[in-house]
C-alpha cells in the first residue's frame, strides 16, 4: 500500500513539474513602432501569436551574432516584447539590428533570411 501511494504521488509530482516547464513557452510576442527610445508611438501595438510567427522570432534572436564595439544608435523603429525579454530593433528588407533593452551598448545583426521573414511579417 505505501508503494502505491508513494508511486502516484511520484507521478503526481512528474506530471505538476512538466506542466510547470511549459509555461516558459512563449503565448505572444508584442511589437510596438517606435518615435524614440522611451517612447512607441500611439496605437502601434501589434500583438503576434502564431506558433510559426514567434518561432520565428525567437530564432532570428538566438541566431543573432554580436557587433563589436560599442553602439551608439539612432532611436529605433520597434520595440520587442517575447516572453521576459525586450529588444530594440532596426529593419529593413535586407538586414536587421537589434539590441537588449538592458543593454543598449551592444547590437547583435539578424541574418539576411531572418531579417528578409520578419519584415515580411511586419509588412502584412
Amino acid at each position: 500500500m505505501k508503494r502505491t501511494i508513494a508511486f502516484c504521488s511520484a507521478v503526481i509530482f512528474i506530471f505538476a513539474w512538466l506542466a510547470g516547464c511549459t509555461n516558459d513557452k512563449i503565448a505572444y510576442i508584442h511589437i510596438y513602432e517606435m518615435e524614440s527610445f522611451q517612447k512607441p508611438k500611439p496605437d502601434s501595438l501589434q500583438v503576434i501569436t502564431y506558433t510559426s510567427d514567434i518561432a520565428l522570432f525567437s530564432s532570428a534572436i538566438k541566431g543573432a551574432k554580436r557587433n563589436a564595439g560599442i553602439a551608439d544608435m539612432a532611436d529605433p523603429q520597434y520595440k520587442v516584447d517575447i516572453g521576459e525579454e525586450a529588444y530594440f530593433l532596426w529593419l529593413t528588407e535586407q538586414a536587421g539590428t537589434i539590441e537588449n533593452v538592458k543593454d543598449t551598448h551592444t547590437t547583435y545583426s539578424l541574418s539576411k533570411e531572418s531579417a528578409k521573414d520578419i519584415f515580411r511579417l511586419l509588412s502584412k
